[in-house]
Protein backbone atom coordinates (compact mmCIF):
# COMPACT_ATOMS: atom_id res chain seq x y z
CA UNK A 1 0.00 0.00 0.00
CA UNK A 2 1.36 3.31 -0.91
CA UNK A 3 2.24 5.57 2.06
CA UNK A 4 -0.76 8.33 1.07
CA UNK A 5 -2.95 5.34 0.66
CA UNK A 6 -2.02 4.07 4.29
CA UNK A 7 -2.65 7.70 6.03
CA UNK A 8 -6.07 8.01 4.49
CA UNK A 9 -6.84 4.37 5.50
CA UNK A 10 -5.40 4.88 9.21
CA UNK A 11 -7.21 8.45 9.33
CA UNK A 12 -10.21 6.73 8.33
CA UNK A 13 -10.11 3.64 11.14
CA UNK A 14 -9.39 6.75 13.27
CA UNK A 15 -12.78 8.64 12.64
CA UNK A 16 -14.70 5.06 12.67
CA UNK A 17 -13.67 4.52 16.28
CA UNK A 18 -14.02 8.46 17.40
CA UNK A 19 -17.45 8.10 16.13
CA UNK A 20 -17.93 4.90 17.49
CA UNK A 21 -17.48 5.92 21.11
CA UNK A 22 -19.79 9.31 20.68
CA UNK A 23 -22.32 7.29 20.11
CA UNK A 24 -23.70 7.02 23.62
CA UNK A 25 -27.34 5.40 24.94
CA UNK A 26 -29.21 8.03 22.60
CA UNK A 27 -28.02 7.67 19.53
CA UNK A 28 -30.00 4.66 17.94
CA UNK A 29 -33.33 6.84 19.28
CA UNK A 30 -32.43 9.72 17.77
CA UNK A 31 -31.62 7.79 14.38
CA UNK A 32 -35.23 6.10 14.52
CA UNK A 33 -36.71 9.82 14.97
CA UNK A 34 -34.88 11.20 11.97
CA UNK A 35 -36.74 7.83 9.87
CA UNK A 36 -39.85 9.57 11.21
CA UNK A 37 -39.10 12.91 9.69
CA UNK A 38 -41.28 13.06 6.88
CA UNK A 39 -44.06 10.88 8.85
CA UNK A 40 -45.54 13.56 10.44
CA UNK A 41 -44.59 16.87 12.54
CA UNK A 42 -46.69 16.46 15.39
CA UNK A 43 -45.37 12.71 15.87
CA UNK A 44 -41.75 14.64 15.25
CA UNK A 45 -42.83 17.49 17.84
CA UNK A 46 -43.13 15.45 20.24
CA UNK A 47 -40.23 12.95 20.28
CA UNK A 48 -37.92 16.13 20.18
CA UNK A 49 -39.52 17.30 23.03
CA UNK A 50 -39.39 14.13 25.09
CA UNK A 51 -35.36 14.06 23.44
CA UNK A 52 -34.58 16.87 24.97
CA UNK A 53 -35.35 15.99 28.45
CA UNK A 54 -32.25 13.91 28.20
CA UNK A 55 -29.80 16.16 26.61
CA UNK A 56 -27.61 16.50 29.52
CA UNK A 57 -26.72 12.97 28.97
CA UNK A 58 -25.92 13.22 25.47
CA UNK A 59 -22.93 12.50 23.76
CA UNK A 60 -21.43 15.46 22.00
CA UNK A 61 -22.53 13.85 18.70
CA UNK A 62 -25.77 12.59 19.86
CA UNK A 63 -25.62 16.73 20.76
CA UNK A 64 -24.57 17.77 17.36
CA UNK A 65 -27.07 15.43 15.77
CA UNK A 66 -30.28 16.31 17.88
CA UNK A 67 -29.55 19.89 16.72
CA UNK A 68 -29.71 18.47 13.34
CA UNK A 69 -33.20 16.94 13.81
CA UNK A 70 -34.45 20.49 15.04
CA UNK A 71 -33.03 21.92 12.47
CA UNK A 72 -34.55 20.00 10.06
CA UNK A 73 -38.05 19.93 11.69
CA UNK A 74 -37.84 23.71 11.62
CA UNK A 75 -37.49 23.29 8.09
CA UNK A 76 -40.68 21.21 7.36
CA UNK A 77 -42.26 23.42 9.42
CA UNK A 78 -41.53 26.45 7.60
CA UNK A 79 -39.39 28.23 10.26
CA UNK A 80 -36.44 28.70 7.84
CA UNK A 81 -34.51 31.29 9.31
CA UNK A 82 -34.78 29.26 13.08
CA UNK A 83 -33.66 26.11 10.35
CA UNK A 84 -30.75 28.43 9.56
CA UNK A 85 -29.58 29.78 12.55
CA UNK A 86 -29.61 26.28 14.64
CA UNK A 87 -27.56 24.99 11.54
CA UNK A 88 -25.05 27.49 11.25
CA UNK A 89 -22.98 27.05 14.47
CA UNK A 90 -23.61 23.20 13.79
CA UNK A 91 -21.42 23.24 10.50
CA UNK A 92 -18.54 25.20 12.25
CA UNK A 93 -18.28 23.32 15.57
CA UNK A 94 -19.08 19.74 14.87
CA UNK A 95 -16.00 17.22 14.07
CA UNK A 96 -19.00 14.62 12.58
CA UNK A 97 -18.29 14.60 8.57
CA UNK A 98 -22.01 13.12 8.21
CA UNK A 99 -23.53 15.93 10.36
CA UNK A 100 -21.65 18.59 8.80
CA UNK A 101 -22.47 17.35 5.26
CA UNK A 102 -26.08 16.99 5.88
CA UNK A 103 -26.32 20.34 7.77
CA UNK A 104 -24.91 21.85 4.73
CA UNK A 105 -27.50 20.52 2.52
CA UNK A 106 -30.27 21.50 4.93
CA UNK A 107 -29.08 25.11 4.90
CA UNK A 108 -28.70 25.09 1.13
CA UNK A 109 -32.33 24.00 0.90
CA UNK A 110 -33.25 26.88 3.28
CA UNK A 111 -31.34 29.09 1.19
CA UNK A 112 -32.66 27.98 -2.12
CA UNK A 113 -36.09 28.14 -0.29
CA UNK A 114 -35.22 32.25 0.86
CA UNK A 115 -33.79 33.03 -2.76
CA UNK A 116 -30.26 32.92 -1.16
CA UNK A 117 -28.87 31.56 -4.32
CA UNK A 118 -25.44 32.07 -4.23
CA UNK A 119 -25.38 31.20 -0.48
CA UNK A 120 -27.68 27.52 -1.56
CA UNK A 121 -25.04 26.83 -4.03
CA UNK A 122 -21.98 26.91 -1.64
CA UNK A 123 -23.61 25.46 0.86
CA UNK A 124 -24.91 22.19 -2.18
CA UNK A 125 -21.58 22.30 -3.27
CA UNK A 126 -19.73 21.15 0.46
CA UNK A 127 -22.28 19.14 1.05
CA UNK A 128 -22.07 17.20 -2.37
CA UNK A 129 -17.86 16.87 -2.28
CA UNK A 130 -18.02 15.45 0.97
CA UNK A 131 -20.79 12.66 -0.34
CA UNK A 132 -17.69 9.99 -1.47
CA UNK A 133 -16.66 10.24 2.20
CA UNK A 134 -19.45 10.02 4.31
CA UNK A 135 -20.40 6.76 6.60
CA UNK A 136 -23.85 6.96 6.95
CA UNK A 137 -25.02 5.69 3.50
CA UNK A 138 -28.74 6.69 3.93
CA UNK A 139 -26.98 10.57 3.97
CA UNK A 140 -25.31 9.91 0.48
CA UNK A 141 -28.95 9.47 -1.03
CA UNK A 142 -30.70 12.16 0.88
CA UNK A 143 -27.95 14.53 0.16
CA UNK A 144 -27.77 13.77 -3.95
CA UNK A 145 -31.35 13.64 -3.93
CA UNK A 146 -31.95 17.32 -2.56
CA UNK A 147 -29.13 18.55 -4.97
CA UNK A 148 -31.14 16.73 -7.79
CA UNK A 149 -34.26 19.01 -7.20
CA UNK A 150 -32.25 22.28 -6.29
CA UNK A 151 -30.79 21.85 -10.13
CA UNK A 152 -33.84 21.02 -11.63
CA UNK A 153 -35.86 24.40 -10.24
CA UNK A 154 -32.41 25.78 -11.51
CA UNK A 155 -33.39 24.26 -15.22
CA UNK A 156 -29.75 22.73 -15.03
CA UNK A 157 -30.96 19.67 -16.35
CA UNK A 158 -27.92 18.46 -17.27
CA UNK A 159 -26.04 18.06 -13.42
CA UNK A 160 -29.68 17.35 -12.16
CA UNK A 161 -29.78 14.06 -14.49
CA UNK A 162 -25.90 13.59 -13.27
CA UNK A 163 -26.33 13.45 -9.66
CA UNK A 164 -30.36 11.27 -9.93
CA UNK A 165 -27.86 8.94 -11.92
CA UNK A 166 -25.36 8.60 -9.45
CA UNK A 167 -28.01 8.11 -6.37
CA UNK A 168 -29.50 4.88 -9.15
CA UNK A 169 -25.78 4.07 -9.11
CA UNK A 170 -25.82 3.57 -5.12
CA UNK A 171 -29.18 3.15 -4.78
CA UNK A 172 -28.54 -0.66 -6.84
CA UNK A 173 -24.95 -1.47 -5.33
CA UNK A 174 -26.15 -1.27 -2.07
CA UNK A 175 -29.97 -2.78 -3.07
CA UNK A 176 -31.50 -0.55 -1.16
CA UNK A 177 -35.75 0.13 -2.00
CA UNK A 178 -35.85 3.66 -0.28
CA UNK A 179 -32.85 4.33 -2.59
CA UNK A 180 -34.57 3.24 -5.26
CA UNK A 181 -37.44 4.94 -4.90
CA UNK A 182 -35.66 8.51 -4.58
CA UNK A 183 -33.59 7.84 -7.57
CA UNK A 184 -36.66 6.56 -9.88
CA UNK A 185 -38.72 9.46 -8.28
CA UNK A 186 -35.96 12.18 -9.71
CA UNK A 187 -35.41 10.27 -12.94
CA UNK A 188 -39.19 10.21 -13.30
CA UNK A 189 -39.34 14.21 -12.60
CA UNK A 190 -36.59 14.94 -14.95
CA UNK A 191 -38.00 12.55 -17.75
CA UNK A 192 -41.38 14.21 -17.62
CA UNK A 193 -40.17 18.18 -17.54
CA UNK A 194 -38.11 17.17 -20.47
CA UNK A 195 -41.24 15.77 -22.37
CA UNK A 196 -39.78 11.71 -21.86
CA UNK A 197 -43.11 10.63 -21.10
CA UNK A 198 -43.22 7.49 -21.93
CA UNK A 199 -39.84 6.78 -19.56
CA UNK A 200 -41.50 9.17 -17.10
CA UNK A 201 -44.40 6.90 -16.78
CA UNK A 202 -42.56 3.72 -16.34
CA UNK A 203 -39.81 5.17 -13.85
CA UNK A 204 -42.71 6.91 -11.49
CA UNK A 205 -44.59 4.04 -11.14
CA UNK A 206 -41.52 1.63 -10.18
CA UNK A 207 -40.88 4.90 -8.02
CA UNK A 208 -44.19 4.17 -6.06
CA UNK A 209 -43.50 0.47 -5.59
CA UNK A 210 -40.30 1.04 -4.02
CA UNK A 211 -41.58 3.77 -1.76
CA UNK A 212 -44.90 1.73 -0.72
CA UNK A 213 -42.32 -1.41 -0.16
CA UNK A 214 -40.18 0.46 1.81
CA UNK A 215 -42.65 3.05 3.83
CA UNK A 216 -40.88 6.20 2.36
CA UNK A 217 -44.17 8.00 2.67
CA UNK A 218 -43.27 11.71 1.52
CA UNK A 219 -41.53 10.28 -2.25
CA UNK A 220 -44.62 7.81 -2.43
CA UNK A 221 -47.30 10.41 -2.56
CA UNK A 222 -45.04 12.85 -4.78
CA UNK A 223 -44.50 10.00 -7.10
CA UNK A 224 -48.03 9.64 -7.00
CA UNK A 225 -48.56 13.31 -7.71
CA UNK A 226 -46.24 13.27 -10.63
CA UNK A 227 -47.66 9.84 -11.80
CA UNK A 228 -51.50 11.10 -11.83
CA UNK A 229 -50.62 14.45 -13.60
CA UNK A 230 -49.55 12.67 -16.62
CA UNK A 231 -52.76 11.09 -16.54
CA UNK A 232 -53.86 14.67 -16.16
CA UNK A 233 -51.97 15.63 -19.41
CA UNK A 234 -53.70 12.68 -21.34
CA UNK A 235 -57.46 14.21 -20.11
CA UNK A 236 -57.84 11.37 -17.36
CA UNK A 237 -59.19 13.48 -15.22
CA UNK A 238 -61.20 11.43 -13.51
CA UNK A 239 -58.99 8.44 -12.91
CA UNK A 240 -56.25 10.70 -11.75
CA UNK A 241 -58.58 12.16 -9.08
CA UNK A 242 -59.49 9.15 -8.32
CA UNK A 243 -55.72 8.61 -7.12
CA UNK A 244 -55.28 11.81 -5.58
CA UNK A 245 -58.16 11.83 -3.04
CA UNK A 246 -56.46 8.36 -1.40
CA UNK A 247 -53.85 10.14 -0.36
CA UNK A 248 -55.49 13.64 1.14
CA UNK A 249 -55.70 12.60 4.52
CA UNK A 250 -52.06 11.25 4.72
CA UNK A 251 -50.65 14.41 3.44
CA UNK A 252 -52.58 16.49 5.54
CA UNK A 253 -50.99 14.29 8.67
CA UNK A 254 -47.89 14.97 7.59
CA UNK A 255 -48.53 18.56 7.77
CA UNK A 256 -45.95 19.42 5.27
CA UNK A 257 -47.27 22.53 3.53
CA UNK A 258 -45.55 22.08 0.25
CA UNK A 259 -46.71 19.12 -0.18
CA UNK A 260 -50.16 20.20 0.36
CA UNK A 261 -49.86 22.74 -1.81
CA UNK A 262 -49.04 20.42 -4.38
CA UNK A 263 -51.50 17.55 -3.81
CA UNK A 264 -54.23 20.13 -3.56
CA UNK A 265 -52.87 22.13 -7.16
CA UNK A 266 -53.20 18.48 -9.00
CA UNK A 267 -56.61 17.69 -7.90
CA UNK A 268 -57.76 21.38 -8.94
CA UNK A 269 -56.50 20.94 -12.34
CA UNK A 270 -58.34 17.66 -12.91
CA UNK A 271 -61.49 19.81 -11.75
CA UNK A 272 -60.74 22.07 -13.77
CA UNK A 273 -60.54 19.97 -16.48
CA UNK A 274 -64.11 18.68 -16.15
CA UNK A 275 -65.57 21.93 -15.33
CA UNK A 276 -65.92 21.89 -12.40
CA UNK A 277 -64.82 25.11 -11.27
CA UNK A 278 -67.06 25.31 -7.48
CA UNK A 279 -64.59 21.67 -6.54
CA UNK A 280 -61.23 23.19 -8.12
CA UNK A 281 -62.09 26.43 -6.63
CA UNK A 282 -61.93 24.97 -3.18
CA UNK A 283 -59.30 22.94 -4.15
CA UNK A 284 -57.26 25.75 -5.67
CA UNK A 285 -57.66 27.87 -2.46
CA UNK A 286 -56.07 25.38 -0.05
CA UNK A 287 -53.45 25.24 -2.30
CA UNK A 288 -53.26 29.27 -2.20
CA UNK A 289 -53.27 29.41 1.29
CA UNK A 290 -50.77 26.70 2.14
CA UNK A 291 -48.43 27.54 -0.74
CA UNK A 292 -48.55 31.41 1.02
CA UNK A 293 -48.11 29.56 4.63
CA UNK A 294 -45.00 27.59 3.12
CA UNK A 295 -43.87 30.60 1.36
CA UNK A 296 -43.11 28.60 -1.53
CA UNK A 297 -43.67 31.03 -4.50
CA UNK A 298 -43.48 29.00 -6.62
CA UNK A 299 -46.54 26.85 -6.19
CA UNK A 300 -48.19 30.12 -5.40
CA UNK A 301 -47.68 31.24 -9.02
CA UNK A 302 -49.35 28.08 -10.49
CA UNK A 303 -51.79 28.00 -7.40
CA UNK A 304 -52.81 31.66 -8.93
CA UNK A 305 -52.51 31.20 -12.57
CA UNK A 306 -55.20 28.36 -11.67
CA UNK A 307 -57.38 30.31 -9.32
CA UNK A 308 -57.44 32.90 -12.78
CA UNK A 309 -58.39 30.27 -14.56
CA UNK A 310 -61.30 29.15 -12.90
CA UNK A 311 -62.57 32.57 -12.36
CA UNK A 312 -62.16 33.33 -15.90
CA UNK A 313 -64.33 30.71 -16.71
CA UNK A 314 -66.79 30.69 -14.44
CA UNK A 315 -67.22 34.28 -15.05
CA UNK A 316 -66.09 36.27 -12.38
CA UNK A 317 -64.38 38.44 -14.01
CA UNK A 318 -62.81 40.73 -10.96
CA UNK A 319 -61.79 37.63 -9.05
CA UNK A 320 -60.24 36.71 -12.45
CA UNK A 321 -58.09 39.96 -12.86
CA UNK A 322 -56.68 39.77 -9.16
CA UNK A 323 -55.16 36.50 -9.43
CA UNK A 324 -54.15 36.98 -13.05
CA UNK A 325 -52.32 40.00 -11.78
CA UNK A 326 -50.64 37.74 -8.75
CA UNK A 327 -50.12 35.17 -11.33
CA UNK A 328 -47.92 37.44 -13.45
CA UNK A 329 -45.87 38.98 -10.93
CA UNK A 330 -44.86 36.00 -9.54
CA UNK A 331 -44.47 34.12 -12.90
CA UNK A 332 -42.08 37.18 -13.47
CA UNK A 333 -40.42 36.51 -10.34
CA UNK A 334 -39.74 33.32 -10.93
CA UNK A 335 -38.26 33.87 -14.17
CA UNK A 336 -35.67 36.16 -12.94
CA UNK A 337 -35.17 33.58 -9.70
CA UNK A 338 -34.24 31.11 -12.81
CA UNK A 339 -31.70 33.50 -14.39
CA UNK A 340 -30.16 34.58 -10.67
CA UNK A 341 -30.11 30.69 -10.05
CA UNK A 342 -27.69 30.21 -12.85
CA UNK A 343 -25.83 32.98 -12.10
CA UNK A 344 -25.40 32.21 -8.56
CA UNK A 345 -24.27 28.47 -9.50
CA UNK A 346 -21.55 30.16 -11.70
CA UNK A 347 -20.64 32.30 -9.02
CA UNK A 348 -20.90 29.41 -6.39
CA UNK A 349 -18.18 27.23 -8.02
CA UNK A 350 -15.31 30.22 -8.55
CA UNK A 351 -15.82 30.43 -4.78
CA UNK A 352 -15.90 27.14 -4.13
CA UNK A 353 -12.90 26.14 -6.52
Amino acid sequence: MKPKNMVCAFVLIISTMVVNAERGDYFDALVTLERNMLNGNSYVKKRLQEMSQHQKKFTRLEKDFFQLLQAHHDYLSSNLEACKERLKPLIKKTNSIDIKAKANILLATADHVLGNHVESFIALDKAVKAVPNLTRQRYKASILQTAVGIYQQAELFEFALELARNLQVEAAKLKHGEYLCIANYELGVIEQRTNQIKMAKQRLMLAVEHCKNNNSKIFEYVSTIALNEIKTNSGEYEASNQELKKIIEPVNAIGWKNLMTQLNIAIAKNYVGMEDYHQAEKYALVAYNRATEGKDRRRLQIATEVLAQIYSSNGNKEKAIEYYKEFAELNSENKIKVRERKIAFDIARRVSQ
